[in-house]
């Protein structure tokens, strides 16, 4: 008999299958030798009382029965001459994932990067922080991978509205990633993880027969005489031509959101969230969550997630990276943008996350902003402020300020340590950002302070500019065909079309698109999904 039930046991048991065993037997009831077999479906640490210990959904096999691991289908059979063609833009999760799941159904994915492959991607990020050195087309937002692949590697999302989690889940630990993923309440590839995954996914895809060019930046969209698209055009005049368009650029692709405006194409602003990174010694965050609990047990970086209705609006925590570093992830020399990563062991001395709160329309307009009435909008104030944190003379220094001198109103003189690559300088926030931001900001940490006391320490620093929290605008589509609503055959998609919020929802979008364009042609691709037939115990 398989038995799914909800249990608790010590944080030791977890690398320990006896203690494990027991405690599932003695939850069931049952005698420890009736136990076949305990497979973790859910786990999360729960530190909220004095002894921290997982809380997990287990599937408990009981004899006769015995485990046996589900089949799934990864094949990518060898792309036909003649299959249709699908020009993919863009090399993020939204991109490889829908290149994945149309060229396993046999039809021909054409990616188009404007960036470089992952391994010189890498280099060209090192030396943003090592020489000051900006690459606007290969940096931590553009490249093979996208933004997720050098900016942490986090899978928030574990809801299943949008599609199967467990499809893009299974499908990064069939490319490499650790099989715990599966499980984790909050799962995490690292950025040092992350670039060999994306070369076999890459590989994957060469080997069926797709295509893939670096170095093509799209700037324009054309269509037939019917109005459906056609083709694109990158900077160097080329034309690549296919059935269908998807559009997963990413979210910092202000430069084609431009385009689209001046050639006629509908495009809408839609709110975004904005403000800074803060950045704590990961002691502190672990003292406070663990209550010193870390000290006597083997625990791993703790983090943390707060979000509060303040007077001006929400204000939220996002995109922690316990063990992490900052890191500068500007796409232009003309403005400074800050992110925050982790490598897969997370094993920095420093804690980072950001904290935003909402920009709207409707919330400039309260604060005295007089907009124009243009779908760019607030891309054009997103990129003021990013403009207004870049100093010339310091290059990528970024302007930070102690915790402790936010809260008081006071500019900070001398700075702690900082995991920031190119360097910090003492400032005050309040000459950076708007009003609105920085009170909403001072509400959630007083709100925070309360209930953490640890929070607040002279130690804790804020810099700025966390600007990419989405984009700024979205690319309408029909909620039916998927389709741009004024030409047929384009499929905005991802977080850069206004339609995903991380690397799990992205991929997930990138498979709905790319099933939405299957459809039209009968086709149908099982990546990633159960063979059928191959495990009865589970059907």
């Amino acid at each position: 008999m398989i038995t799914s039930l909800q249990i608790s046991f010590p944080v030791e048991a977890l690398k320990n299958k006896d203690m494990l065993y027991r405690c599932a037997a003695k939850t069931m009831g049952v005698p420890l030798k009736e136990i076949s077999y305990v497979e973790l479906r859910r786990l999360s640490l729960d530190a909220r009382g004095r002894l921290p210990h997982y809380a997990a959904t287990v599937e408990v096999y009981t004899r006769p029965d015995v485990f046996e691991p589900e089949d799934f289908d990864f094949s990518m059979p060898a792309i036909v001459s003649g299959s249709p063609r699908v020009v993919i833009a863009g090399m993020g999760p939204a991109g490889i994932f829908a290149a994945l799941t149309l060229a396993s159904a046999g039809v021909k994915p054409v990616l188009l990067e404007r960036g470089k492959p992952v391994r010189e991607r890498k280099r060209d990020v090192a030396r943003i922080g090592r020489e000051g050195v900006l690459d606007p087309d290969s940096n931590y937002s553009f490249g093979e991978g996208g933004a997720g692949c050098f900016s942490d590697g986090k899978l928030y999302t574990r809801s299943n509205k949008r599609g199967d989690v467990g499809r893009v889940l299974r499908t990064f630990v069939r490319y490499g990633a650790k099989e715990e993923i599966l499980y984790q309440a909050h799962p995490h590839l690292g950025s040092d993880r992350m670039p060999a995954m994306i070369e076999r996914m890459r590989e994957s895809l060469l080997d069926a027969g797709a295509e893939i060019h670096f170095g093509v930046c799209i700037t324009g969209i054309q269509a037939d005489r019917q109005g459906r698209f056609c083709a694109v055009q990158d900077t160097q005049g080329r034309e690549y031509g296919g059935d269908a368009l998807v559009l997963a650029t990413g979210n910092s692709a202000s430069d084609l959101y431009r385009s689209m405006n001046r050639n006629g194409f509908l495009i809408e602003e839609k709110p975004f969230a904005m403000g800074v990174r803060v950045e704590h010694p990961q002691e502190v965050i672990d003292f406070m969550q663990y209550k010193g609990a870390e000290k006597r047990m083997s625990l791993p970086p703790a983090e943390y997630a707060f979000a509060f209705q303040c007077r001006t609006g929400g204000v939220f925590s996002f995109c922690m990276c316990p063990g992490g570093v900052v890191v500068p992830a500007s796409t232009s020399v003309q403005g400074l943008v800050v992110n925050g990563m982790s490598d897969s062991e997370r094993n920095s001395p420093r804690a980072n996350a950001g904290w935003v709160t909402g920009v709207s329309r409707d919330i400039l307009r309260q604060a005295g902003y007089r907009l124009p009435d243009t779908p760019l909008a607030l891309l054009d104030f997103q990129q003021a402020l990013e403009k207004r944190f870049l100093t010339p003379d310091k290059g990528f220094m970024a302007p930070a300020q102690r915790l402790t001198d936010f809260m008081n109103g006071n500019p900070s003189v001398n700075l702690p340590k900082s995991s920031y690559p190119p360097g910090i300088f003492p400032a005050a926030m309040d000459d950076y950002l708007p009003g609105f931001i920085t009170q909403a900001l001072r509400e959630g940490f007083r709100q925070t302070i309360a209930k953490k006391p640890a929070f607040l320490t002279r130690e804790a620093i804020l810099l700025g500019l966390e600007s990419r929290t989405s984009t700024p605008v979205r690319i309408p589509r029909d909620p039916q065909t998927w389709e741009h609503v004024r030409m047929p055959g384009l499929y905005p998609c991802g977080e850069g079309a206004g339609y995903a919020g991380g690397i799990t929802s992205s991929a997930i979008d990138g498979i709905n698109c790319a099933e939405k364009i299957l459809a039209k042609w009968n086709k149908k691709s099982t990546f990633g999904l159960p063979q059928a037939g191959k495990n009865p115990l589970k059907a």
